[in-house]
Order: structure tokens, then sequence, then C-alpha cells
């Protein structure tokens, strides 16, 4: 495969070394044993033919197709939850959690029609593979960090639903937990700038096609502000989150089984248990707990990328395991779309009022 069936930025991380102001060909490395035409060397563990296959088995069909159907079920888990009234904290939460989901996939979809390579050997006045890195995996990579800080408080207001069961409706109440959503989508993306500051789409004369081109250009000061925006948001709320939901999450688990043995035991029959929590409320933490737990599996792979990318220089999208990096990279970029696609499922399993509103909505019937 040549060079120019490879795509320069599929990836969620930064391109250090790069300090070129346009962002052509010139400037990349590519995989030790097959010198590129400026003379840079790449380990050739994963070939270009066999990365050109995972790049469209892996990401355009099939993290393409999971797209699509994330979408799709995310816009449903919108309308669900919009007729079901924003007067439930949980309901507030939710809804930021799918729209977050669905503006990841939307750009999930973005990027995997950029690197179709029916779509970027197209004549058109971009390089698809050139913008993808600004107009597609950053956006993607913004909304997942969203919906991992969304998750990370849904789980802690159910531990302080289980902590203290009688206060916890006067301390997370509607108006704040809209407060906090909004607050988690501004500061993120406020997080983004310094990226933003050191790459640029701009309209430039492409000498080698004669014509004015879309390309991303960057600034002199690229690399630190890539590292700004990468060791905030790629490794600092990455990890803390990451950690936060799982720290949550035995605490949920553990909680929830005590008490599950205690209402065995005492075999009670009101609605009430020990400390005060509910059996509603109870679903509501059980179903929490899945969510939670996919989340965790799901968001294994690129936390564990990402702290690697801090110790070893050559892991990186112009480094010396570029094909590797990327071959890794759309994998985490699938178990991502796992994640924000399958909710639904927990949702209709798990929920009777979600499950209430989807068949009275969608299917014209009466939960029986």
């Amino acid at each position: 495969m040549s060079h120019t069936s490879l795509p320069p930025r599929m990836s969620i991380s930064h391109t250090w070394g790069n300090n070129s102001t346009y962002s052509r060909d010139d400037s990349l490395s590519l995989p030790l044993t097959t010198p590129s035409p400026s003379g840079l060397y790449y380990a050739n563990i994963v070939s270009d033919q066999q990365w050109f296959i995972v790049q469209v088995v892996n990401v355009v069909v099939i993290s393409g197709l999971l797209s699509l159907f994330g979408v799709a079920s995310n816009i449903i888990n919108i309308v669900v939850f919009a007729k079901q009234g924003f007067q439930d904290s949980m309901n507030i939460s939710l809804m930021g959690l799918a729209v977050s989901d669905l503006c990841s996939l939307l750009s999930m979809i973005w990027i995997c029609i950029c690197v179709n390579p029916l779509f970027y050997l197209s004549k058109l006045p971009f390089d698809p593979r050139d913008i993808l890195y600004l107009t597609g995996v950053m956006p993607h990579f913004l909304f997942v960090k969203i919906a991992t800080f969304i998750t990370a408080f849904i789980t802690f207001e159910r531990c302080l639903c289980i902590a203290i069961p009688l206060k916890v409706k006067t301390t997370i109440t509607p108006g704040r937990t809209k407060t906090i959503i909004v607050s988690t989508y501004i500061t993120l993306s406020l997080l983004m700038i310094p990226f933003c500051l050191g790459n640029r789409l701009e309209w430039v004369f492409d000498y080698s096609m004669n014509s004015t081109m879309l390309k991303t250009t960057y600034t002199p000061e690229k690399e630190m502000l890539e590292a700004i925006s990468f060791l905030a948001l790629g490794v600092l709320t990455t990890t803390f989150s990451f950690v936060f939901v799982i720290c949550c999450t035995i605490v949920l688990i553990v909680k929830l089984n005590s008490k599950t043995k205690w209402r065995q035991t005492t075999a009670a029959k009101s609605d009430r248990v020990a400390g005060g929590v509910g059996v509603k409320d109870q679903k509501v933490v059980k179903m929490v707990t899945f969510i939670a737990v996919i989340f965790i599996v799901c968001a294994v792979p690129p936390t564990l990328l990402f702290f690697y990318m801090l110790f070893d220089i050559d892991f990186r999208i112009d480094g010396f395991y570029k094909n590797l990096y990327l071959v890794i990279w759309s994998s985490a970029f699938l178990t991502e779309t796992i994640n924000s696609s399958v909710n639904i499922f927990v949702y209709l399993k798990m929920s009777s009022k979600y499950r209430a509103v989807f068949m009275k909505t969608f299917l014209k019937k009466e939960e029986k």
C-alpha cells in the first residue's frame, strides 16, 4: 500500500515533533524497514497493508455500523427522557449522558467516512485524512470525556443515595444537577482551547494539486499547546474520572449486596429497607451499576494507552510504531463506540418507567 493511502491523523492523540506550518505528508514519519519520502523510518510490526485492512474492517465497517446504531439509540434515549420530564435529577443526568454519547458517535461517523478509501480517494477540495484530526478525532475525544465525567457524577449521586438516603434529594436537586451537567460541558470544552490555538483550518494553495485546498495548519507553539490539552484532558481528567467511577461502583456493588442480604434475612415487605433506601432506589442503583461496569470495561483500553504514551515517546501518530499505534487506537475507538451505544439495552431491561414511555412512544403499546 502506498503512503498516500494512510490517514495522517487517525487517533486520539497529539502529534509531537511536527513544527511545520502546513500539514502535508512531508511532516509525517512512516513505519523501520522502509524509508518514507522524507527519509524517516518506522517499525514494520504492522505493515501498511495490514493497517489498511484494519482501517477498513475495524473503523469503516464495524465502528461505522455501531455508530449508526448508537446515534439512533441515543436519539431514542433523548426522546424518552424528555417525555419523562426533568423533575428528577437522575433523568437530567441521563439526558446529559445521552447527548454527549450522541455527539461522540456523530463525530465517530465522520471519522469512519474520512478513513473510507472510497471517500478520501475522491476528488474533493480537501483531504479528509488531513482535516480528520481537527474535525473528527478531537470532537469525539471531547464528548467521550464529557460522558465519562457525567458517568462519574451519576455513580457518585447513587452512592450518596445509599450513604445519606434521607438527605440526598435535598443535596442533589434537579437545579444543582442541571448546573453540574452544563458546567461539565463548558469546563471540558475550555480545556480544548489550547489545542484549537495550535491547530486550525485554513484555505491554502496546493501546488501539487494546482488548486486551493482546505488544510490543517499549525502555529509554532503547537507542541506546547497540544501538550497542555493532552495532559489536562488525556491524562488527568481520564485518570481521575476512571478511578472515581471504579471506587463508586465498588461501593454501590458492596452496599447493594449487603442491602439485598438484609432484605432476604428479614423478609421486609415495606418499600423501605434498613438505612431508608427504597426498592425503587435500589433498582436505580442496579441500573447505574450496570452502566458504570460497562463504562469501566470499555474505558480500560484508552486509559491504559494514554498512560503508556507518557512513557514511550515512540508510540505516537508520527513515531517509530506508527501503524501499531493506529491499529491499537482503532480498537480503543471501537470500545468507546460500544460504550456510547449500548445503554439503551440497560434502560429497557432495568427501568420500568423508561420501558413504559419507550413502548408508548415508539411501539404505541401500553406495558402490561
